[in-house]
């Protein structure tokens, strides 16, 4: 198998650093099983052969949420994360990411199998320690490096556009949005083609709960349909942070791309504040996200949806 190809809020991500990538959806690679031959797994020896679906079950724990936790192959330096909830879309941000923005710190994509209706992903296994785990033991000064290091991966993120012609709200390879707050929905999360249409969506899900539209129309109107379209990681929680083990400021890899997509340019500041507590949301997080559109009032909209869909 070879490697396949509202209301008026400023913009502040109009202007993008360093040279813009535009990444055509027919260069994603879209098969169902490949592999990357020209990764690190491959290059020391062509004839080595990713684990089976069936090796990778024979490994695999019972987890204490609904799903499986990643399977380690330690001996070969490779995680595989599986299941019916991973998709070949998360597999395509990484491998975006190494054949296009390798300034962002990601771990390598070796390729993917699928069988029924459940991906295996195969990853580097990175040696690092989760920014949460850590937390408590950081300076102010590192925490502020770490901030600058996410601030440049929010950058070099930014840099990647959409085709003109290609313009939608969705998952990489323009596959449905799979956010945590577009979950548990019969009506898929997108494709959109425009920033109102991914809105009226959410709102409509809210009238399905509760179908009075007196009630919504006031939060309706505070959220910006004239917001850009921009890639978004999806989920900046400090456990999808790696930290290097000798060097406590410095990021190894950002983690876990599930929920990674193109949204309005507030979600992710909005996402990230939304899923954190503490200083580091009020403090730290803000500081690393600071070019983000932001508004008390927008974040606040933007909650009370996540509390009427009964998103936890």
């Amino acid at each position: 198998m070879e490697q396949g190809h509202g209301n008026s809020i400023e913009s502040t991500q109009s202007a993008i650093p360093g040279e813009q990538i535009i990444l055509p959806i027919s260069e994603l690679p879209a098969e169902k099983n490949v592999d990357f031959l020209e990764t690190s797994f491959f290059r020391a020896d062509k004839s080595r052969k990713l684990p089976t679906p069936l090796e990778v079950r024979s490994r695999a724990t019972h987890s204490r949420t609904r799903r499986p936790d990643p399977v380690w192959f330690i001996e070969d330096k490779l995680v595989v994360k599986w299941e019916e909830y991973v998709t070949i879309a998360e597999g395509q941000v990484y491998w975006m990411i190494q054949n296009r923005l390798k300034e962002i710190p990601a771990p390598e994509i070796y390729g993917w199998r699928t069988e029924g209706n459940q991906v295996f992903l195969y990853l580097e296994c990175i040696a690092g320690r989760q920014l949460e785990e850590v937390y408590d033991e950081l300076s102010h000064e590192d925490k502020l490096e770490i901030c600058g290091q996410i601030k440049m991966a929010k950058v070099a993120l930014g840099r990647l556009q959409q085709d003109p012609h290609e313009k939608f709200l969705g998952s990489i390879g323009r596959q449905p949005l799979l956010d945590v707050i577009c979950e548990n929905d019969d009506n898929l999360a997108g494709p959109f083609l425009t920033v109102a249409a991914f809105h009226d969506w959410l709102n409509d899900r809210v009238l399905r709960r509760f179908p009075d539209p007196e009630a919504t129309m006031p939060l309706r109107k505070m959220l910006p349909d004239n917001a850009l379209i921009v890639f978004s990681h999806g989920d900046l929680h400090p456990k999808n942070i790696l930290i290097s083990p000798a060097k406590l400021s410095k990021i190894v890899a950002i983690v876990d791309w599930h929920q990674s997509g193109w949204y309005p340019s507030y979600w992710e500041r909005c996402k990230a504040e939304w899923g954190n507590l503490g200083d580091w949301a009020n403090k730290y997080l803000p500081e690393a996200l600071e070019n983000s559109e932001h508004s008390d009032q927008l974040y606040n909209a933007f909650c009370m949806y996540t509390q009427l869909l009964g998103v936890l």
